[in-house]
C-alpha cells in the first residue's frame, strides 16, 4: 500500500523512546497519548489514507477509534503490531 499510494501516512503510536529505538521506514511518531491534540496538525486531510501501528496492536486499535471519532475515514492498522511482523 505504501509503495502504491504516495499520500499514505504511516503512523507509529508508540512512545517517542520506543520510536527512537526502532520504527518502520517512513513512519512518523504520533504517540497515542497525544493523538487527539496533535492529529490535526500532523494529518491535514481527513480522507488521507493512514496505516497505524504500535508494538502489539492494542494502542493502534485505540488510535483508530480516536481518529474515527475525529472524522478520519481511511484508516488501516498493522494487526498484531510490530510483534507480528
Amino acid at each position: 500500500m505504501l509503495k502504491n499510494d504516495k499520500e499514505m501516512l504511516l503512523i507509529d503510536v508508540r512512545s517517542p523512546q520506543e520510536y527512537k529505538e526502532s520504527h518502520l521506514d517512513g513512519a512518523i511518531n504520533l504517540p497515542l497519548y497525544d493523538i487527539e491534540q496533535k492529529a490535526q496538525e500532523q494529518i491535514k486531510r481527513k480522507d488521507t489514507p493512514i496505516i497505524i501501528y504500535c508494538q502489539s496492536g492494542s494502542r493502534s486499535r485505540r488510535a483508530m477509534q480516536i481518529l474515527r471519532q475525529e472524522g478520519y475515514e481511511n484508516l488501516y492498522e498493522i494487526k498484531g503490531g510490530l510483534d507480528n511482523i
